[in-house]
C-alpha cells in the first residue's frame, strides 16, 4: 500500500503542534505496507502472547514476546510460521522482553552476536538491567544463556549535570560508531503521567559498549556517560527501537486505540541533536507499534498483531520556497546564528585541470558557544525563581522553572564560553581543510592564523590548528596571535577597536535608528501578554521589573542557545509556531538593518568589512607574489561575517530591500551559523600564469558579482582589480571623516 499524507491528517497534525513548539513537519510520502503475517502463538493455556522486541541477523528474524518467548522466522522467505522457537535465558514473568539489539561482540562459540534484552517493565526488579545473551544455533535448534547483564545507575546524575529519567531504560546497541545507548523520559510517557507535551521530555544517554572481558556484572553510573541528548516530547506511548547512522529510530502509540497514541515513528538525530524526522501512521499501522530494524533502506515493524510492516525511509524533500518553510522543516533554524550546521555537505569541486590549490586565505567564526551577554542568563533565572518563590508562576511556568533549575549548573558564570561542540566544529574544519587541499600543506608552508582578543575566539583558533595538526604533525606555524592590536581587520565593529568612533558604538545600540523600527515590528508581531501570560498567573507584577519585550527577548535567546551547549535541555516550547516564525523575522530583520544595506546604518554599518577585505587581499596578494604556499586566517564573530557577505556581494546578500520580511527571505540567517566561515581556495597551474580563486561560504561555493574564468573558478586579477576599487569607493563615501 503506498501512502499520501491526506489533508485531513496534515491538519490535524498542525492542530496537535500548535499547542506546542513548531516540530519538523510530517513525512508526507510514505510508503507503508505489511510484510508478512505471522502465525498466531498461544501460550500453555491456550491464550495468544504478546508480541514485543524485534531484531534481525542475516537471514534471521527474532521475534519476541512478553516474558521472553522467541520465535526464529526467515527473513527471505517471510513464512507465516517460525523456523525454531525458544526461551531467552532472561525468562521470566518481569521480562517483558521491550525491545532487542545486537552488539559487536560474539561470546566464543556462539552463533551470533551478543543480544541486548531490554524487559521494558516499569516497576519491576529488573527495571534497570539489561540482559545480553549470547544465541547459540545448532542444526535447527537454538538456545541462549545470559553472557552479562548490565544495571544502569542514575542516582548520580543530576549532580553531574545530566538529566534523570524515570525508569523503562530501553537499550539499544550502535554498531555501526560502538556504542550503546539508553533511551527514556523524564517521566512515565503515558497520558495519566504526562498529560501535556511540556511536561516531559525524551532523554537519550550514550555509554561505552562493555567487553565481556570486564565482568558478568556491568554497572553504568553518570560518571560513564558520554553524551546525553535531551529531546523535545512529542508523542506518547514509548514502545522499542534501534540505532543507524547516529540516528535513533523509534516507535510509539497504541494504533488507532486512543487520539494523542496512535502509532507513530520519530527519528532522533544524536549528532544534530533534533527530531529530524516525524511519522503519523494512525491510518497505515492500526495495531500498538512494537519494536523496528532498519535494514537495506527500510523500516521493519513489529507490531503487537500478527502483522510486521515495511515502512519507507526518510525521501529527500522538495526545495523549500521561503525562508519561513525552510525553518518548518528545520525548526532548529529559527535560531539564526545560532543554528548548528554539521557542515556535512562540503564542496568537492574538481580542481581546475593543470591546477593545484596552494593557498588559502578566509575568515571564520568562533564554535559554539553559551550565551555572550552578561544579562539573559541572569535575567530569565531570576525572573523564574522569583515567580517560583512568590508562587507567581502557572504550571506550565513550573514546569519550565524546574528544568531550569536543573539545568542551572551548565549555565552559571559560563558566558561567552566555547563549548565542546564549537571545539569540535572548528577541529573538524581544520581536518577537512588538510584533507581536501593536502597540497596546500606540503613542503614548508606559511601557516598564519590570528584572532580576536576573546577566548573563544582564541580557544577556536587552537582547535582549528589542531584539526590541522592531527593530520600534519610535524607542520610548524610561522604565526599563531591573539591581540587587540588586529582587531581593526578582525573586528572592527567592537568598542575595544582602536581607531573606532563614538558613531560606531551608537550605530549598535539602542540609540542607533534601528532600533526604533526594530521595535515597532516585533511588538506588531509579537504579543508579550500571551507569552508572560503562559509562563506567569500575574504578567502585571513581572512588567514593574521587567521590560516585557526584554524578558521575551531573553527566553528566546536562551531557548535558541541551547542547541550549541554540550548537555541541552529544550526551551523551543516557550514559544508556539507562529511566535518562533515572527522572532526569527525580527531577528533578521534586526541583523539586516545593522550590517546589511538598509539606510538606517549609513552604509557605515556594513562599511567597516571593507577592512576586513582589504586585508585579506592585499595580503593574500603579498603572499603568492612571493611564491608562498600555505594558509592565512583569521578568526572572530558573526558581525563581521555579516558584514563581509555585503562587502563581497556574496550570492545578493548586498540587495536592497524594503520589508522585515523581505530581509528575513534575503538575509537566512541560519548561513552564519555557529563556525560559519568564508574561505578563499588560491589555485596555480605550472603551464598557466594565471592564478584562479574559489570562494566558499560554509564550504560550499558560492557567487560573486564577478564574470568566472570557467566553472565556479575566478582570476584572481579580477578579484583583486573589483574589490580594491569597491573599498576605496567604500571608505571615500561611508567611512572618511564620517559623521552621523
Amino acid at each position: 500500500m503506498r501512502k499520501t499524507l491526506t489533508l485531513l491528517l496534515l491538519a490535524l497534525s498542525i492542530t496537535f503542534t500548535a499547542q506546542g513548539q513548531l516540530l519538523v513537519e510530517p513525512e508526507q510520502q510514505v510508503e507503508c505496507s505489511v510484510w508478512f503475517n505471522k502465525g498466531d502463538i498461544l501460550n500453555s493455556e491456550g491464550k495468544k502472547i504478546s508480541q514485543q522486541g524485534m531484531e534481525i541477523w542475516g537471514d534471521h528474524i527474532f521475534s519476541l514476546m512478553d516474558k521472553g518467548y522467541c520465535n526464529v522466522y526467515s527473513f527471505s522467505r517471510q513464512d507465516t510460521l517460525p523456523i525454531a522457537q525458544f526461551k531467552l535465558a532472561s525468562f521470566g514473568n518481569d521480562n517483558h522482553a521491550n525491545n532487542a539489539s545486537f552488539g559487536t561482540e560474539t561470546k566464543k562459540g556462539a552463533s551470533f552476536p551478543l543480544l541486548y534484552i531490554t524487559n521494558g517493565k516499569v516497576g519491576s526488579d529488573i527495571e534497570w538491567t539489561c540482559f545480553v545473551e549470547s544465541i547459540t544455533k545448532k542444526g535447527k535448534r537454538f538456545s541462549s544463556e545470559i553472557a552479562q547483564t548490565i544495571v544502569l545507575d542514575g542516582s548520580d546524575w543530576a549532580s553531574l549535570g545530566y538529566t534523570p529519567v524515570f525508569g523503562a531504560p530501553s537499550w539499544m546497541v550502535d554498531r555501526e560508531r560502538g556504542f550503546l545507548w539508553v533511551f527514556s523520559a523524564r517521566k512515565r510517557t503515558v497520558i495519566s503521567v504526562t498529560k501535556n507535551a511540556w511536561e516531559n521530555q525524551y532523554v537519550a544517554t550514550k555509554f561505552r559498549i562493555p567487553l565481556l572481558s570486564e565482568g558478568k556484572v556491568i554497572r553504568l553510573s553518570g560518571a560513564d556517560i558520554l553524551d546525553q541528548v535531551v529531546f523535545p516530547f512529542d508523542v506518547w506511548a514509548t514502545q522499542a527501537g534501534c540505532v543507524h547512522d547516529g540516528k535513533i529510530y523509534y516507535c510509539f502509540g497504541f494504533g488507532k486505540k486512543y487520539e494523542l497514541t496512535t502509532s507513530r515513528i520519530r527519528i532522533y538525530d544524536t549528532d544534530r541533536r533534533v527530531i529530524s524526522n516525524r511519522y503519523e501512521l494512525e491510518n497505515e499501522v492500526p495495531e500498538e507499534m512494537e519494536d523496528l530494524v532498519v535494514r537495506n533502506g527500510w523500516m521493519y515493524v513489529n507490531t503487537n498483531s500478527r502483522r510486521v510492516y515495511k515502512v519507507s525511509l526518510p525521501k529527500v524533500a522538495s526545495l523549500p520556497v521561503t525562508a519561513l518553510d525552510e525553518i518548518r522543516r528545520c525548526p532548529e533554524k529559527a535560531g539564526g546564528t545560532y543554528f548548528i550546521d554539521t557542515f556535512s555537505d562540503p564542496d568537492s569541486t574538481p580542481s581546475p585541470e593543470g591546477y593545484e590549490p596552494f593557498y588559502i586565505s578566509g575568515y571564520f567564526r568562533h564554535g559554539a558557544r553559551q550565551i555572550d551577554d552578561d544579562k539573559t542568563y541572569k535575567i530569565v533565572y531570576e525572573s523564574l525563581k522569583n515567580g517560583h518563590e512568590s508562587k507567581n508562576l502557572t504550571e506550565f511556568g513550573e514546569e519550565v522553572w524546574n528544568r531550569l533549575e536543573q539545568f542551572w549548573p551548565n549555565l552559571q558564570n559560563r558566558e561567552g564560553d566555547l563549548t565542546m561542540i564549537g571545539y569540535r566544529q572548528v577541529k573538524a574544519i581544520g581536518q577537512r581543510m588538510a584533507d581536501n587541499y593536502p597540497q596546500v600543506f606540503n613542503g614548508n608552508p606559511s601557516l598564519k592564523t590570528y584572532s580576536t582578543n576573546v577566548l573563544r575566539v582564541t580557544a577556536s583558533m587552537g582547535a582549528f590548528n589542531q584539526g590541522v595538526q592531527s593530520r600534519y604533525p610535524d607542520l610548524q606555524w610561522s604565526l599563531v596571535g591573539y591581540s587587540k592590536s588586529y582587531l581593526p581587520f578582525l573586528n572592527p565593529y567592537t568598542g575595544e577597536c582602536p581607531g573606532n568612533l563614538e558613531t560606531d558604538q551608537i550605530l549598535r545600540d539602542k540609540r542607533g535608528e534601528w532600533y526604533g523600527k526594530y521595535k515597532e515590528y516585533c511588538l506588531s508581531r509579537i504579543d508579550t501578554d500571551a507569552f508572560l501570560s503562559r509562563i506567569f498567573k500575574n504578567p502585571e507584577s513581572i512588567k514593574n521589573t521587567y521590560e516585557p519585550l526584554d524578558l521575551e527577548f531573553r527566553f528566546w535567546l536562551l531557548a535558541s542557545l541551547t542547541q550549541c551547549l554540550d548537555r541541552q535541555v529544550p526551551f523551543w516550547d516557550l514559544f508556539t509556531p507562529e511566535e518562533t516564525l515572527a522572532w526569527y523575522t525580527c531577528e533578521a530583520y534586526k541583523s539586516y538593518m545593522q550590517k546589511g544595506p538598509h539606510p538606517v546604518n549609513h552604509g557605515r554599518g556594513w562599511g567597516l568589512g571593507s577592512r576586513v577585505v582589504r586585508d585579506i587581499i592585499n595580503t593574500s596578494d603579498k603572499e603568492i607574489s612571493a611564491g608562498l604556499n600555505g594558509v592565512n586566517l583569521r578568526f572572530g564573530h558573526d558581525a563581521v561575517i555579516m558584514s563581509l557577505l555585503t562587502v563581497l556581494q556574496v550570492n545578493d546578500w548586498d540587495t536592497q530591500v524594503n520589508s522585515p520580511e523581505e530581509a528575513a527571505q534575503l538575509w537566512k540567517m541560519w548561513n552564519i551559523p555557529m563556525a560559519s566561515n568564508i574561505q578563499l581556495i588560491f589555485y596555480r597551474s605550472g603551464k598557466n600564469p594565471e592564478i584562479l580563486v574559489k570562494v566558499m561560504l560554509n564550504e560550499k561555493v558560492c557567487n560573486l558579482p564577478l564574470n568566472t574564468s570557467f566553472g565556479c573558478y575566478y582570476k584572481w586579477s579580477d578579484i583583486y582589480k573589483y574589490y580594491s576599487d569597491r573599498c576605496d569607493y567604500i571608505e571615500k563615501n561611508y567611512l572618511t571623516n564620517y559623521k552621523l
